[in-house]
């Protein structure tokens, strides 16, 4: 879209909307910078994902979730 049209539509707006455009502009521009962050981020970690630990590769005993001979007291 050319800027010429953005700024022709940008003169009918009435200006108690006004306030409602530049809040709206504010939003676009947190969502690019987070996009621009987030892409940086996949850059330096490629190996980050959600599902990372999905199929875990470690070992857990049984007994993880037991409480500990230090806390019984606390018990």
């Amino acid at each position: 879209m050319p800027l010429k049209t953005v700024q022709e539509k940008l003169e009918t707006i009435p200006e108690e909307y006004m306030a409602e455009v530049y809040n709206y502009l504010e939003l676009l521009q947190y969502k690019i910078l987070y996009k621009k962050q987030h892409e940086e981020s996949a850059k330096r970690f490629p190996n980050r994902r959600p599902d990372i630990l999905k199929t875990a590769n470690f070992y857990m005993s049984p007994d993880f979730d037991e409480p500990l001979e230090d806390f019984k007291e606390y018990m």
